[in-house]
């Protein structure tokens, strides 16, 4: 400004300053300033000036930034940057409709505009539309070979996808072609965990460690990969600067923090603690499977039966794909915690879902005779018999389940001599 006082851009770079750190009303009164400036007249400062109020979430100002943006339209119609910006600020107004038509003006316009195509790949992406979304990014990439938001927008698509090696790739050129800055290099070691290749995210997260010791992201992966490749206490301080430093400010946390804080207290020791945790991860994220397993076993190790029903109960409430092994191990748990009529009617529905496993059979065979203690109905009977038919088709089968197999046959065996009924009258002939 001191070299150049009549430039307005300088203006609304001072302006954008004071919007960065939520200044609306100084970073507003600069910009009201330059286009005072240009007298209306100059497209690039009104482009300007409605890109700052745009792009600066602390203080959107949409209004003013379409006025100026209807008004640079008058006076370059044919620049394609300004059709950009219209789709920029429809996008933020949740228009996606008029948001696509305006990226496709400035396409129209330049073919070459690789911003538009990646704007348009953003639309598709936020509309779940993921193959659509990567179409938009190969053809920028295809146009700009170097331009490095495609391949960052890829990564994120392809995650989504649960296309992990592709993401890693995409996200690998990413941060090569952004001079391996520490957000880029910390979202490829989350890819890299994710993968299960903890050696390599080790490594990343090394690198970030070396430049930015400070960095919370980079402390909860590398909790995270600690505890997966079984360094329990540097997993164990690690999650605790991670916790410490957001204690003022729980927001900060994530459902995965509780998580593995709540593994990680498991492998110390800590079980009731752990327990703890892990019930606060699953009321963060109710949808996520792992976690009502990894609940389900701390509380059945604790033999907290009670709870571990409740974990079952709730991850076949709130998961989206459940399993008859879910079934089966809620029936677990109703037996384990001596409610046998509810476990029998979950152990129903495994044999209904499942009908030649035999495991359904024979816990509902041993739940039936906890409730027949007497031996008056003999309900367990046909289930156990039925157990006793599906694991001795082979002997590999009679070899492994032999525990099970004589269980069955005793509880048949006792049953019929409790009733003095005769031999000649066992249904099925199976030896003692």
């Amino acid at each position: 400004m001191e070299k150049d006082p009549a430039n307005a851009l300088n203006l609304i770079g001072q302006a954008e300053i004071k919007l960065m750190v939520g200044d609306l009303a100084g970073g507003k009164t600069l910009i009201d300033k330059a286009v005072l400036m240009g007298n209306g007249k100059n497209a690039l400062v009104l482009m300007e000036a409605a890109e700052a109020y745009i792009h600066y979430n602390k203080a959107q100002d949409l209004m003013s930034a379409q006025n100026y943006l209807e008004a640079a339209v008058k006076l370059d119609p044919k620049n394609p940057e300004v059709y950009n910006l219209l789709g920029d600020l429809y996008s933020e107004l949740n228009n996606g409709t008029e948001a696509a038509s305006n990226y496709n003006k400035a396409l129209d316009l330049d073919k070459s505009q690789v911003k538009a195509l990646l704007h348009k790949g953003q639309l598709y992406k936020r509309a779940t539309n993921f193959d659509g979304a990567i179409i938009e990014f190969e053809n920028a990439i295809k146009i700009d070979a170097n331009f490095a938001p495609a391949y960052r927008e890829l990564g994120e698509v392809y995650f989504k996808q649960r296309k992990t090696e592709e993401a890693k790739g995409a996200y690998k050129k990413y941060l090569e072609l952004s001079k391996n800055n520490t957000f880029a290099r910390l979202r490829y070691a989350f890819f890299l965990f994710d993968s299960e290749d903890f050696k390599s995210a080790q490594a990343e997260l090394n690198l970030v460690n070396k430049v930015d010791s400070s960095n919370l992201y980079m402390m909860r992966i590398m909790a995270y990969v600690a505890y997966e490749y079984g360094a329990y206490d540097t997993a164990y301080q690690t999650i605790n600067r991670v916790f410490a430093i957001t204690e003022s400010d729980t927001s900060r946390r994530f459902g995965k923090d509780y998580a593995y804080y709540g593994k990680i207290l498991n492998k110390q020791g800590k079980d009731s603690l752990a327990i703890f945790y892990l019930e606060k991860a699953v009321s963060i994220d109710p949808r996520n499977s792992e976690l009502y397993d990894d609940l389900a076993k701390m509380a059945t190790k604790l033999k907290n039966y009670e709870l571990a029903v409740k974990t079952y109960e709730g991850k076949i409430a709130n998961v989206a794909k459940v399993l008859t092994a879910d079934y089966f191990n809620l029936g677990k748990a109703y037996y384990s915690n001596k409610n046998f009529l509810l476990a029998d009617s979950i152990f129903t529905k495994v044999t209904e879902l499942s009908p030649t496993w035999a495991n359904g059979y024979l816990y509902r065979g041993r739940s039936l005779s906890q409730i027949d203690t007497l031996f008056n109905t003999l309900q367990a009977i046909p289930l156990y018999e039925k157990y006793i038919e599906l694991n001795s088709v082979d002997s590999a089968s009679t070899a492994k389940y032999s525990r099970e197999l004589i269980e069955a046959n005793s509880y048949i065996a006792v049953a019929y001599l409790r009733q003095k009924i005769a031999k000649n009258h066992w249904s099925t002939g199976t030896k003692f």
